[in-house]
């Protein structure tokens, strides 16, 4: 592994052009996993800097910020001319919530969750928004979701510019995007939905309080009416944590003819 290359520069929330690093969190994300799967004897310190540097290829300084993240998400305790201990029960070992798809962004499966709104503004559409909502103007609304003040969602919302303007703005702010659109008239009829991974750029680890680079769970969801006409797009980065995808299917037919039937 290459000593990673200092970026510079943070932009706010919305921006395009959002930085992305460093290498040096791949150390990290390593030593996490392992801390989590307890292949480390929380009776005997881990390797120490000099080890884990050569081990890795990075230098003592990567190392030593390395553990101090370690140490602030809780999985590691330092202990002054002792060494570093990993920590047995790490506090990110916690029940996980299901995302669910973005079918209900409102946060019904979960009471507790609090919503905040970050921002809401017209903007010209992203390309890849532009041609799933066939806009070139869309009201953006970009929400962070927490549970117990531990962000757990970064949700932004886009909706066509014309239909955003038959929708009340202190509802959109405060109200579920899909609700508010079907409190404002708009019956939903379809969604598509796909996940993959996206990595934390500074800005999103920052909100989500993650380390820089950290893999996160990245949901699109495409919303049309009646008639196919596209109403919305939602897109969410999940801490992968405090999230997990579960699901249910039966086995209809016999045979060759056998399919699974998922039911959520």
């Amino acid at each position: 592994m290459r000593e990673p290359q200092r970026t510079t520069g943070r932009r706010k929330v919305g921006s395009e052009n959002r930085t992305v690093t460093p290498l040096y969190h791949q150390v990290y994300v390593v030593l996490r996993e392992k801390i989590r799967a307890g292949e480390f004897d929380p009776d005997r310190p881990l390797p120490g800097e000099h080890q884990l540097a050569g081990e890795f290829g990075v230098s003592r300084v990567t190392i030593r910020r390395t553990l101090q993240n370690l140490e602030l998400d809780g999985l590691v305790i330092r202990k002054r001319g002792v060494g570093t201990f990993p920590v047995p029960r790490p506090v990110e070992f916690r029940d996980r919530y299901n995302i669910g798809g973005l079918l209900d962004p409102s946060g019904a499966d979960h009471p507790v969750a609090k919503s905040r709104t970050l921002s809401m503004k017209v903007i010209a559409s992203p390309a890849h928004i532009s041609d799933a909502l066939n806009s070139d103007q869309v009201l953006r609304i970009e929400r962070v979701r927490s549970i117990k003040r531990q962000p757990f969602t970064l949700l932004t919302v886009y909706l066509p510019s014309e239909i955003a303007e038959q929708l009340d703005r202190k509802t959109l702010r405060s109200t579920a995007a899909l609700i508010a659109l079907e409190q404002g008239g708009f019956a939903l009829a379809r969604s598509d939905q796909s996940i993959s991974a996206r990595a934390a750029d500074d800005v999103v680890a920052s909100l989500l309080k993650v380390p820089v680079g950290s893999p996160l769970i990245f949901m699109f969801a495409f919303f049309a009416g009646k008639g196919d006409e596209p109403l919305a797009v939602m897109e969410g980065l999940f801490r992968p944590d405090l999230y997990e995808y579960r699901t249910s299917a039966l086995r209809r037919g016999t045979g060759q003819s056998a399919r699974w039937t998922t039911l959520i």
